[in-house]
């Protein structure tokens, strides 16, 4: 199936039907179903005519019938023939070669100006673009197709973009939204002076350095994470006698929170002295802490792989210079000296305030009691791991955030990597990522070999029972290496995702295993045995300056002096 092809040799248009003429390699195709889908695998176009002569194929599609009549909406969308597999279409490799086209001087510099291959070939395939305007000639209202490789899965899609003006409302619905968009302002503006004039008020008669302890997160719904093992640590040194420890959670950003906690949250930022936050918090940084409040960032992630906060600046999504986000932590703890510079331009803090003591949470790697409860409880509520190799498949989402984040499945193999298993007496825990939005499905005759545990909270209690880690640009790498076992990197967008995301060391010298851009290749190196694994210690040795278990004693031995 490997060798199996769709391969698109041209894209026209006659009115507003779409053709695409091509050949396949090595598939029969018999049926007439090409479909274009979304990577969402949310919405499905059927051609509405197929032609076979041979391998010569040509699909019509109707891009303004979708869902009894409406147009294809905004999105990219594979070509995809529906056979005994889905076959998804690649570009004709002649198509994105430059001698093909007739460039003038400005396009030919902006071809020279792109960094990335896929970029270089976009700029080619918008020869087959095309743009219908209202009326001919509107800027307004603009429907196009653009063929093009998509950064986000590394292939071939149509991206369609609707570009059209907000309608008018009728007289009344504007008034009555304008009224909603005042009365939200005002009603977020009496919110805030209520916040201010709470935390202001408690501060002041909080001057003195008491003993109240806050954990609190805007994206965790309990004490867990690295806030459970401090917790827990604080217990064990009986500071619980000494300190009033409190916790305020909200499950995420968006979340609101109850009428109590929205005047005990401010309230407690003000007279708390010790403050922890594990992630992102907006309101922490719309105020100013006396000098004796401490603000301890304990990172949710292990180590300093894709860039975040400040060391995004200047990107999308990235703060600017002159935000306030993160730079009033006092304290950040880490998990070596590696960190310090990353995490130091990552929170706009000074070097000097982030402390190497390891990570809290990843102390139950080195237990090894627990390591033998926690494989029994495992082998009972997953059996069909007993007496195998198991693999773990846990790839980041793709998207550009938590609405649109996805994962493309058809980038899987499934039918290959079910033949490994059944070879190597294997089975694969699939973990995605909690963003993504589209379920994987497993397909009945692979059930004995697959199973989605997308579900399980916590994710290092799986890793007790990984064999093989096959991951992509997920921290989870930092957690795994503890185990010394080996690791695949599926990178097939690498490229585009360098770009767009970047890392704070090269990926391909950083990461501890092999890369591989294909699954073709993905499945060579488990055949193969191909992992590289001589590379897992000395990261290892690189990014976990103690390998005891005892991060969160000496975290809370820092802050408390116990």
């Amino acid at each position: 199936m490997n060798k199996s092809k769709i391969i698109i040799d041209n894209i026209y248009w006659e009115r507003i039907q779409l053709f695409i003429e091509g050949h396949v390699e090595d598939i029969a195709i018999n049926k007439k179903h090409f479909v274009l889908r979304n990577l969402t695998e949310t919405k499905e176009l059927k051609a509405n005519d197929v032609k076979i002569e041979g391998n010569q194929f040509r699909a019509r599609f109707n891009v303004a019938i979708l869902d009894d009549g409406n147009y294809l909406p905004s999105g990219e969308y594979l070509i995809v023939y529906k056979g005994e597999f889905d076959y998804i279409a690649h570009i004709n490799e002649s198509l994105l070669e430059l001698e093909q086209y007739e460039l003038d001087e400005e396009q030919l510099e902006l071809y020279d100006e792109e960094t990335t291959q896929n970029g270089k070939n976009n700029l080619l395939l918008e020869h087959f673009m095309y743009t219908f305007r209202k009326g001919g000639n509107s800027t307004k209202t603009e429907y196009t197709v653009k063929p093009m490789i998509s950064s986000e899965v590394n292939e071939f899609v149509l991206d369609i973009n609707f570009k059209a003006p907000t309608p008018k409302m009728n007289p009344l619905k504007q008034k009555i939204r304008d009224l909603k968009l005042k009365y939200n302002q005002y009603s977020y503006n009496v919110r805030n002076f209520v916040f201010q004039t709470i935390f202001k008020v408690t501060k002041f008669f909080h001057l003195k350095k008491g003993n109240t302890v806050l954990f609190t997160s805007d994206s965790r719904s309990e004490m867990s994470g690295n806030f459970e093992y401090v917790y827990n640590e604080m217990l064990r040194q009986n500071l619980d006698e000494k300190y009033k420890i409190h916790a305020l959670f909200k499950s995420n950003i968006s979340a609101r929170r109850n009428f109590i906690d929205k005047f005990k949250f401010p309230y407690l930022l003000g007279k708390a002295d010790y403050i922890f936050v594990d992630d992102f918090h907006p309101l922490l940084y719309t105020v100013k802490f006396r000098k004796s409040q401490e603000i301890i960032q304990v990172w949710h992630a292990v180590g300093a792989f894709k860039t975040v906060g400040y060391s995004r600046a200047g990107k999308k999504g990235g703060p600017f210079f002159n935000s306030v986000n993160h730079r009033n932590y006092t304290k950040a703890f880490v998990s070596s000296e590696t960190d310090i510079p990353f995490y130091g331009e990552a929170f706009g803090i000074k070097e000097q305030n982030i402390i190497p003591t390891g990570v809290p949470r990843t102390d139950i790697l080195f237990d090894e009691n627990y390591e033998k409860q926690i494989i029994a409880e495992m082998e009972e509520e997953l059996p069909i791991v007993k007496g195998k190799k198991v693999i773990l498949f846990a790839p980041t989402f793709r998207g550009s955030g938590h609405h649109t984040a996805h994962y493309p499945f058809f980038k899987i193999d499934f039918a290959r990597f079910a033949r490994y298993c059944r070879e190597n007496n294997a089975v694969v825990l699939f973990k995605m990522h909690p963003f993504v939005k589209n379920r994987l499905n497993i397909p009945r005759e692979y059930q004995d070999y697959f199973i989605d545990v997308s579900d399980f909270r916590e994710v290092n209690d799986i890793l007790f029972i990984t064999d093989i880690l096959i991951s992509d640009y997920s921290s989870l790498v930092y957690e795994f290496a503890v185990f010394k076992r080996p690791m695949l990197f599926y990178a097939f967008d690498l490229e585009d995702y360098i770009t767009s995301r970047d890392f704070y060391e090269p990926y391909e010298t950083f990461v501890p295993g092999k890369i591989v851009e294909s699954f073709s290749e993905l499945i060579t190196a488990l055949d193969q045995q191909d992992f590289e694994v001589e590379k897992v210690e000395p990261f290892l040795d690189k990014h976990f300056k103690y390998q005891d278990g005892r991060s969160s004693e000496r975290l809370v031995r820092n802050i408390f002096g116990s």
